[in-house]
């Protein structure tokens, strides 16, 4: 029976805790043991929601490999036959604890592109694997010279039956969001980068001339409490809630009308996959990875992302299109449904833990569910 060690580092965020939780809750328990395990405090807040137990291996002063020694030590006392590590800085302390089978999961294309030194240095020719959300993570790392017989396209799992609940959980009265209003989600993490502000203001800006338009800033960031300033110098009616960490984003999602990525570089799509599946409607600026799941008029709406002011303005007119936005959902949801499912996501990581103890390429028997069809 393989025992797996899940390792986590401050690359944590909700994208890693959904998908942990869906592997923790649908392996075969008769078949797999699970554990988590951290080397960053930080990993912790994220994965509160899980309410599993975590054991931590601080790094001290922030030094990777000083927590090594601490992290072979429970490797070899536990006997896992595997580590599946949740972020690059989690991938190298596992290597240097241990020369056990290694799986590498990444979300962030930005990610990828910083730590492909790493994770190249990291990498060897068997029992290790390297599973990417989307298809242009996969490409950076080849291009940053990781072996393409390592890298393997696993697609985020969806849980349709979480969605449904989630929609009918009562939580935009819970959020004091008023009946009728059109609800604009920004994507968890807030960054200064991640054009999440002139997201808001497009969002103010409606409310302010058409009334009935509200925008969730989630989570808790410097940039999350920037936007909560502006948005108390608006001289309409309040546009903004901000529900803090305590509402995981994955509930929010399904309660919105419309997702708006505003992010002009490339960006983890998983938020994307989720809202094309829960009939939100996908406004996102157009980059390579955002176009693998998002086809213009199609299943959403795409726009060139510009420094001026440009982009609010463009953002303003693809929320008011609501009709496109009703004839895109459908659509949207019918792709999803097909390209997203939990029980595929499941098994495709049963099959990768197989090849990688194994000693095979850890695509061998896996398809991209994207390119089906």
């Amino acid at each position: 029976m393989p025992r797996i060690c899940h390792l986590f580092d401050m690359a944590t965020g909700w994208e890693q805790r959904v998908a942990v939780s869906q592997l923790v809750d649908r392996l075969p328990r008769q078949g797999h043991a699970q554990t988590l395990a951290a080397i960053d405090p930080t990993a912790l807040a994220p994965l509160r929601a899980l309410a599993m137990p975590i054991r931590v291996f601080p790094r001290v002063a922030g030094i990777t490999a000083l927590a090594a020694p601490l992290i072979g030590r429970f490797l070899d006392r536990t006997g896992f036959d595997l580590v599946h590590a949740w972020g690059p800085d989690a991938a190298a302390a596992a290597t240097i604890a241990s020369r056990r089978p290694l799986v590498i999961e990444l979300f962030d294309p930005a990610i990828a592109k910083k730590s492909v030194k790493l994770l190249r240095t990291l990498s060897r020719p068997t029992h290790f694997a390297i599973i990417s959300s989307c298809e242009w993570i996969r490409r950076r790392l080849i291009e940053g010279g990781v072996s393409p017989d390592l890298c393997v396209t696993v697609r985020p799992g969806i849980d349709f039956a979480f969605i449904n609940q989630a929609r009918r959980a009562g939580l935009r009265d819970q959020l004091s969001i008023q009946p009728g209003q059109f609800v604009i989600l920004l994507p968890e993490p807030v960054t200064r980068d991640g054009g999440h502000l002139e997201a808001f203001w497009a969002g103010a800006l409606l409310n302010h001339f058409s009334r009935g338009f509200t925008v969730i800033v989630p989570g808790r960031s410097r940039e999350q409490n920037r936007i909560a300033r502006f948005a108390a110098t608006a001289p309409s009616r309040p546009s903004i809630v901000t529900p803090g960490a305590d509402v995981p984003f994955e509930r929010l999602i399904p309660i919105a009308d419309a997702l708006v990525a505003a992010s002009g570089e490339d960006v983890s799509t998983t938020a994307i996959a989720w809202a094309l599946a829960s009939h939100v409607a996908v406004i996102a600026a157009a980059g390579y990875a955002t176009a693998e799941l998002v086809a213009n008029k199609v299943n959403g709406l795409l726009y060139k992302r510009t420094r001026d002011r440009g982009s609010v303005v463009s953002l303003v007119r693809l929320l008011e299109d609501r009709d496109t936005q009703a004839r895109m959902k459908e659509a949207a949801h019918g792709q999803a449904f097909e390209v997203f499912g939990l029980r595929r996501y499941v098994e495709q990581h049963m099959r990768v833990y197989e090849n990688v103890i194994a000693g095979l390429a850890p695509g061998t028997g896996i398809v991209d569910s994207a390119q089906v069809g």
